[in-house]
Parts: C-alpha cells; sequence; structure tokens
C-alpha cells in the first residue's frame, strides 16, 4: 500500500441548482519520500487535492489514505486532531495575526502543540 493514496476521489461543490466538481475521480497513489508534483491549469483541483489531504476539506466521494489510515472518513474531530499533530502546511500568503509581532505569532501556534520548539530560536 502507497503512503499516499487517492482513489476516485471528488469534490462537489453545490452553488443553488449549480454542481461544480472541483476534483473528479481523482485517482494517484505516492510512496513515502517520493518527489511528487501536481500541475495544472487554473481551475484544475490542485488547491483542492491538497486541502484534502491536509484534512482543511473533505471529499464528496472515494477515499484518500494516508500511512494507511482512511483520512476521508475522518470525524470533523478527528481531522483536528489529524491537522493539530500529522500535517504541516506552508500557505502561500501570510497568516499572521496582523497586531502581534513575528514572535508572538511563533508562540500563539506554538500553544497548540504537544513539545513546541523555543519560539525565539524558530524565528532566528
Amino acid at each position: 500500500m502507497a503512503f499516499v493514496e487517492f482513489q476516485d476521489v471528488t469534490k462537489l461543490y453545490h452553488m443553488g441548482e449549480i454542481t461544480i466538481a472541483a476534483a473528479d475521480g481523482i485517482t494517484f497513489s505516492a510512496e513515502q519520500g517520493e518527489f511528487v508534483i501536481i500541475v495544472g491549469h487554473s481551475g484544475a483541483g490542485k488547491t483542492t487535492v491538497l486541502n484534502m489531504l491536509g484534512g482543511m476539506d473533505t471529499c464528496t466521494s472515494g477515499t484518500i489514505m494516508l500511512d494507511s489510515k482512511r483520512i476521508s472518513s475522518y470525524t470533523p474531530r478527528q481531522l483536528i486532531e489529524y491537522r493539530r499533530h500529522d500535517i504541516g502546511f506552508v500557505f502561500q500568503f501570510y497568516n499572521l495575526v496582523q497586531n502581534l509581532t513575528a514572535l508572538e505569532n511563533v508562540e500563539l501556534a506554538a500553544q497548540i502543540c504537544d513539545n513546541p520548539l523555543d519560539a525565539a530560536m524558530v524565528l532566528e
């Protein structure tokens, strides 16, 4: 079994009577340590795939496996734990709390970690 597996994954968004397929039958796998690049034109579903893998969004149908765990069937609470302890994101745009310093932003994020690093050392 691959480390990451998407099996016939679909993500549908409903806007009134219109249904938009942001991901439509995605199937792929990647082994642990394998370097993978997701490419496609704007609107192809690249961000949707990453958001589902990262537990920030759920699939409408299909199966998403990570390290033999079926994250596509996680409850909202399980997804919170998954995002907190198992996955990390580097966002394209900064998501800092504007009225906090850089150090305070790092300290804020460290509050949800089990074994956080020293915030000042991280910034250094």
